[in-house]
Parts: C-alpha cells; structure tokens; sequence
C-alpha cells in the first residue's frame, strides 16, 4: 500500500511537471508569436487597403491630367491668340540717306479674317497701331481665310487708322479670289504694290511682288524705276522668296515677309534656332520653312518674317503670339 501510494504520488508529481512546463512553452511562444485578433489588418485586408489606394491615386493623377489638359486648350485657343505683342525692330540700312534716318513704320501680315478673327479685333489691332504713331503701315498679305468676301471687314478699320498703308498679297488672297480682295484694300485706301514700286522718302523705295506660291512675282518689274543710288524694302509674302533674292544684285537690303504665321505652335528647346529663338514649330507651310520667324541677316541683306494677326487654319496658338512690328530704319 505504501508503495502504491508512493508510486501514485511520484506519477502525480510527473504529470504535474509536465503541464507546467507545457503551460511556460505556451506563453513563451504567446509572447514571440503575433497577436492576431480582429484590431489587426489581415493580408487580405492590407492587400484591398493597398487597391483602394492605387485606385484613388490614379483617378486624383487622371483628374490633374485632364484639368492641365483642359487648361492648355483654353489658353491656346482662347487666351495667346488674342494677345498681340508689339515687337520693335532697329535696322542698319546701306545707302540709306540722311532724310529717311530715323524712319518708322509699322508691318502687319496675315490677318485671315474669317469667324477666327473678327473686323472688331482687327480694329483693336490698328488701334495699338495708331499709338505707336508710324510714318505708313505695310501689309505682307493673307487678308482672308477662306473667303474674299471676308475682306470687306478690312475697310472701316483701315479708313479710321489714318496712316499710308501700302500692300501685297499672299496665297489665300489668290486661293479666294484676289480681285475681290483687291478691291476691298481699295476700297479702303490702301496702295497696291503687285510688282511695282514707290518712293516712301528720299532715296528710299518700297517695293512688292506678287505672291511666290499662286500668284505671278516679277522682281524686275517691281525694281525697274528704282535709281541705282537708292535702296528698297521688299514686300514679299512667302519668307523663303529670300533666297532667291540673295542670288541678284537687286538693291533691296530688307525684306519683309509672313505667311508662316511663326509656325502658330512652338515648342521650347534648349539651343537657339538661326534666328536665335529657342523654340521650333513642329508644321511650317510650303515656302515659309527657311525663314519661318524673326530677322535672318546674310550678308548686308535681311529677312523678318511676321508671326501674323490671325490663325488659320487652326485657330490656337502656344508660344507664338501674334504680331504687329515696328521698325526704325537707320543709316548703317
């Protein structure tokens, strides 16, 4: 009996050590292992935390996008085209006598009037003109978009500016219909230079050809009662005409030009172009790729190509705004 009772007593004590130890391994593992309960985010849980997420971000990135998109058209269309810069040009002529030093004047091309670009906004345009109180005013051509009769919004505003204006032509105004173009400038007072030429001061000739792309130019009919002391400022739409004309011994030292419109879309780059403008336009027209903005200088002859009052034949601009110019001519 007693060693009965021992040996139950022993067993006792044995198991007893074994749930104690097992109770010590169960908090010591309790104490390392995580404490999941349901305060705690699951896999699952974090993986549609994670979704909800991207998908928040994406549409916060798809609404900047479209609000930057949308801000850009509206400026383009509705804000640079609108916003006429005056550029002022000082140019060294040769031969140029003491008379005509100091002469100013101001240059406008390509208006293309259409539902782009209203009589009244033009009107506003000369008005700035005006201002700037030049001896005459030179217009490089592309009165219209696509219609002639659209150039009967030139007269009013032209009849209240007041100042000689002296004209060409450029390939729209043929495209329409150029004797309806013509008789509106008229009509309105403006001079026609189609391949001719007149004196605007002593010794000092301005000159017109006919459009290059569609039209008949005739730079020796242009010139022909030209003195050979005299020099010439050159109407001539298509700025690329400035090539050929470098190939003659034609007395003209400037010529002035449009039809590129700039390119109406420029975009930014990190090294100047040849006219030094750090900017290129990715759709330049025929005729207008060589020259297509600002003063080129080869030799002792110059180019300044107009960026132009209007658009066509889209009706943005970004980095382009449009232009009215105004030149002083002195003696070199």
């Amino acid at each position: 009996m007693i060693t009965t009772a021992g040996t139950q007593s022993q067993g006792c004590a044995w198991l007893d050590c074994r749930a104690r130890r097992s109770l010590l391994l169960s908090a010591r593992n309790s104490y390392w292992l995580p404490n999941v309960d349901a305060t705690m985010p699951t896999t699952s849980t974090r993986t549609s935390t994670r979704r909800r997420f991207n998908r928040r971000r994406f549409l916060q990135l798809l609404a900047g996008a479209g609000l930057a998109l949308g801000g850009a058209a509206g400026y383009t269309r509705l804000i640079e085209p609108h916003w006429v810069e005056v550029d002022e040009l000082t140019l060294p002529i040769p031969r140029l006598s003491p008379a005509a030093d100091g002469t100013r004047f101001v240059q406008i091309s390509d208006i293309h009037l259409s539902e782009y670009f209203s009589p009244d906004r033009l009107s506003d345009a000369l008005a700035r003109v005006r201002r700037l109180a030049p001896q005459w005013v030179v217009l490089t051509g592309d009165y219209v978009g696509h219609s002639a009769e659209s150039a009967q919004g030139l007269v009013e505003p032209l009849r209240q500016l007041g100042i000689p204006v002296y004209a060409g032509f450029g390939n729209h105004d043929h495209w329409t219909d150029r004797p309806t173009v013509q008789r509106y400038l008229e009509a309105a007072g403006a001079t026609i230079l189609l391949n001719q030429a007149l004196a605007v001061a002593d010794d000092l000739w301005l000159a017109g050809i006919d459009d290059v792309w569609s039209g008949r130019p005739d730079l020796a009919a242009a010139l022909r009662d030209i003195p050979s002391r005299a020099t010439a400022v050159l109407l001539a739409h298509e700025p690329d005409y400035f090539d050929y004309l470098i190939q003659t011994d034609a007395p003209v030292t400037l010529q002035l030009s449009g039809h590129s419109h700039g390119g109406q879309v420029r975009f930014p780059q990190s090294e100047p172009d040849a006219a030094g403008h750090y900017s290129w336009a990715p759709i330049l027209p025929k005729h207008g790729r060589r020259y297509p903005i600002g003063l080129r200088t080869i030799g002792t002859r110059m180019v300044y190509t107009n960026r132009g009052l209007g658009v066509w034949p889209v009706p943005i601009r970004f980095n382009c705004r449009p232009e009215i110019t105004l030149i002083t001519l002195r003696t070199a």
